[in-house]
């Protein structure tokens, strides 16, 4: 029996041994091991890359979290900051502090009502502000937001005593569950920072400072970011101790994990865990706690997936493989490479691939769509430049109209005195400013031309107020050549004689500077006229607000800026600066350009 059996696997064997000498069979598993191997070293290879590239990825994003809400956290402290050192060099808070130096009641509680409106006009601008307390270093003349009175003596306070011992640095505390201030739950946790406050001729302390904060500002921010399940971040101050952690049971506990200077993996809690720290500005850390093993948890069934894509993949390259890769493969290949050209900008690709298939027509409706890309882009952008063209003239045409009555109004007086002279003189430079305007030669001018114009222009100005307006020019001759588009200095020069210089009733003037910084050109225009009120300077440029300032004022620097932006883009245009009584500062800055190389900037490239 046992002879038969064995008889019978022989038979079996031979039959199969003799089968792997056939060719076919031999190409099939060369063929097939050909194929399976680069699979299953690929899907491996695949697998180890692809682990490393999401624990990298994973890493990076709760990197550029931390980071993210660092910079939240910066914003937040660095906006107490500012309103600590507003309080600190408010001359109201330090009169209120020192006492009115008046015998009458009347007179310090007035200071002290004043200083009291001060804070609450600051409580109401900043809704995470819950108290701020100013205690006076004697005790006499504290100023106080709160009407609710302090279950502690803030003078024996641990805070006051920080602060003080800080002597004007900025102190921060972090979460308490316990009022700061009042001493007492207030039944949402808060923060607070603080700084003394000095007297700004002698420096000695005569106040400390405590702006009480409600903690929702950091609990909103960090009690949502979590990594994983049981990932989470927390932030400690100067001295390691919680500022903010997810347990409110450890504010101001001293935390036992020193932290490491960069990202590092180290053990926390029994367990290996990647520690992301940053540091805020004002000293404090946030850092973020993202477990290891959560984090690549999502590996393992990529090495699953990775290993049935391989070997289903085998069994498909051996099938299908070299048919795919010559009939379909291929073409493609070389379609999708034009075809990422044709995305990088280069227009000029067409596919020569024919046939009547799918790839065939596929290639025919590539060259179509490259073709007819290239020219709506071409149109896009003529049409682009003309519309930019006509948006500046346009803004001209604005000016023009406005420039002209002035102009006439004062030729109308001029010949009513029967200053006939004078009328002609005005005349004819009114004759040659109105030919320039007409761009004969195009819309691009020299610097040298432009300022040859405003001479002309101020002719008729000194007229108009019996030279009573003065012009100065300093313009370095190598510059006087550079390009810039026409008539950009006549309206501003005209509003700041009219609107600076003639509201005084005396005599003014108008200075011109140019010069050269980097590869721009800077242009100057200052008198000491009136000025303009602070409120109306953001609205000068044009904008929602626009309507708020004078007419022509917004006009006119509105041209200038527009049509220096409309040319070279948003980086260039106009700046004022001014301060009522003093003048005004216009400053306009534009590329430096040779005439040839001026062009009008296409949205459409």
């Amino acid at each position: 029996m046992p002879s038969a059996i064995l008889s019978r696997w022989k038979r079996f064997i031979d039959r199969y041994v003799k089968g792997f000498h056939s060719i076919a069979v031999q190409l099939y598993l060369l063929f097939f091991i050909s194929i399976l191997i680069p699979v299953l070293i690929g899907g491996y290879l695949s697998y180890q890359k692809s682990a490393r590239m999401i624990e990298e990825q994973v890493s990076h994003v709760a990197t550029l979290t931390i980071k993210q809400v660092r910079d939240n956290l910066d914003f937040v402290f660095k906006r107490l900051d500012d309103t600590s050192m507003r309080l600190f060099s408010s001359p109201l808070i330090q009169e209120a502090l020192e006492g009115s130096g008046s015998s009458e009641p009347f007179e310090q509680y007035k200071l002290n009502y004043d200083a009291k409106q001060f804070l609450y006009q600051i409580i109401m601008n900043m809704p995470e502000i819950m108290d701020i307390y100013i205690l006076d270093v004697n005790r006499e003349n504290s100023v106080i937001s709160s009407s609710i009175q302090s279950l502690t003596d803030p003078w024996e306070t641990e805070w006051y005593r920080r602060i003080v011992e800080a002597d004007g640095r900025t102190v921060w505390f972090g979460l308490s569950n316990i009022s700061y201030l009042k001493g007492v739950d207030m039944g949402i946790p808060v923060f607070g920072v603080g700084r003394t406050v000095k007297d700004v001729e002698t420096g000695r302390i005569i106040g400390v400072m405590f702006i009480e904060v409600r903690g929702k500002v950091l609990t909103d921010t960090l009690g949502e970011m979590r990594f994983g399940r049981t990932g989470y971040t927390y932030l400690v101050d100067e001295g390691n101790r919680f500022a903010y952690h997810g347990d409110a049971s450890l504010y101001g506990q001293r935390s036992a994990l020193q932290l490491p200077g960069q990202t590092e993996v180290l053990e926390v809690e029994g367990r290996q865990q990647m520690v992301i720290p940053a540091e805020l500005g004002n000293g404090w850390k946030v850092t973020g706690i993202v477990p290891l093993q959560e984090l690549v948890a999502g590996t393992v069934e990529i090495r699953d997936l990775t290993v049935w894509i391989a070997l289903g993949s085998g069994v498909v390259a051996l099938i299908m493989g070299y048919y795919v890769a010559q009939r379909i493969g291929r073409p493609l290949v070389h379609l999708s490479q034009l075809m990422h050209r044709g995305e990088t900008g280069d227009l000029t690709v067409r596919s020569p691939i024919q046939g009547r298939n799918e790839i065939g027509r596929l290639s025919r409706s590539f060259n179509k769509m490259i073709a007819r890309i290239q020219q709506l882009i071409e149109r896009i952008a003529e049409e682009e430049s003309e519309k930019k063209k006509a948006e500046i003239r346009a803004l001209r045409y604005q000016i023009n109209p406005h420039f002209l009555y002035n102009t006439l109004n004062t030729i109308r007086w001029m010949a009513k005195l029967q200053r006939t002279d004078d009328v002609a003189a005005m005349i004819s430079t009114l004759v040659h400013i109105l030919e320039s305007s007409l761009e004969r030669t195009g819309p691009i001018v020299t610097l040298g031309e432009e300022l040859q114009l405003l001479e002309k222009y101020m002719i008729i100005q000194q007229y108009r107020y019996n030279n009573g307006v003065t012009l100065s020019v300093q313009c370095p001759q190598e510059l006087s050549g550079l390009t810039m588009p026409r008539m950009l200095l006549q309206p501003v020069v005209e509003n700041a004689i009219f609107h600076g210089i003639a509201p005084r009733d005396d005599k003014g003037s108008v200075g011109i500077t140019v010069y050269r910084q980097g590869e721009d050109a800077v242009i100057v225009i200052e008198d000491d006229g009136v000025g303009i009120p602070a409120e109306k300077l953001p609205y000068l440029l044009g904008g929602a607000g626009g309507s708020r300032t004078g007419g022509m004022t917004r006009i006119g620097l509105s041209h200038v800026h527009q049509t220096l932006q409309l040319y070279y883009g948003s980086d260039y245009g106009v700046t004022v600066e001014s301060r009522e009584g003093t003048g005004t500062r216009v400053q306009l800055t534009f590329p430096i350009r040779q005439k040839e190389d001026a062009y009008v900037q296409s949205s459409a490239g």
